[in-house]
């Protein structure tokens, strides 16, 4: 079992209410990029539980073998706070899949998570969906002081610019945005539904160069 100091254990809730945004996406390239680094748990804390299937699909691949493990365990409610904090004293990294709808388990995400990272595209719906979840975050800032709110532009269309739109839209909320953009790509499809990450995949570099400055940021 591993034991860190308290000051060295890092929790992310990749999180938002409103599904189609790629968050569980962004979660488990999160977390197995953050496996590469020391033991990290990944919870899948979403009813739909898409997190849990890519690590089961992850954990029949032959392609990720020898691959750095993830523990990956399902919480609902008031238990993504109480077990979640007993067991990410054991890893070095924890990273919570959460939301899809404002519940119990977003809510309590927020409550254990040092950092929420919340991916959002670039629609008016996207827009409209932002106030019911910093709502959420209001109420549980009251309780965990120490969170920290970050918005993560996801799957992006070139050909437009909606995300200027929606970083204007964002900074007029006074919301700390990455400067990191993740395209829509169909090689996140294509390695997800394998249980597997885009660099893991290796063909689209342009998405590869797009995680990696995602992580970078995460990280600073």
């Amino acid at each position: 079992m591993y034991v860190f100091q308290k000051g060295s254990l890092m929790k992310y809730v990749i999180c938002h209410t409103k599904g189609g945004v790629g968050k569980t996406t962004s979660a488990v390239h999160l977390a197995a990029h953050l496996a590469e680094d020391g033991p990290t748990l990944l919870i899948d804390a979403d009813p739909q539980e898409t997190a849990a299937t890519w690590a089961a699909w992850r954990h029949d691949n032959e392609a990720a073998k020898g691959k750095p493990t993830l523990t990956t365990v399902r919480l609902r409610g008031k238990a993504v706070l109480d077990e979640g904090k007993a067991l990410a004293q054991n890893y070095k990294h924890t990273v919570i899949d959460a939301g899809g709808r404002d519940n119990a388990g977003l809510r309590n995400a927020f409550l254990l998570a040092d950092l929420a990272i919340v991916p959002t595209g670039a629609s008016g719906f996207d827009a409209a969906a932002m106030t019911d979840l910093l709502e959420v975050h209001e109420v549980a800032a009251d309780y965990n002081p120490e969170l920290r709110l970050k918005m993560l532009l996801t799957r992006i269309d070139l050909r437009t610019k909606d995300d200027q739109e929606m970083l204007k839209f964002l900074q007029e909320y006074k919301l700390e945005v990455l400067t990191s953009r993740v395209c829509e790509r169909v090689t996140f499809r294509r390695a997800t539904t394998q249980g597997l990450t885009i660099e893991e995949i290796g063909k689209d570099t342009r998405a590869i160069e797009e995680m990696a400055a995602f992580y970078r940021e995460v990280k600073a």
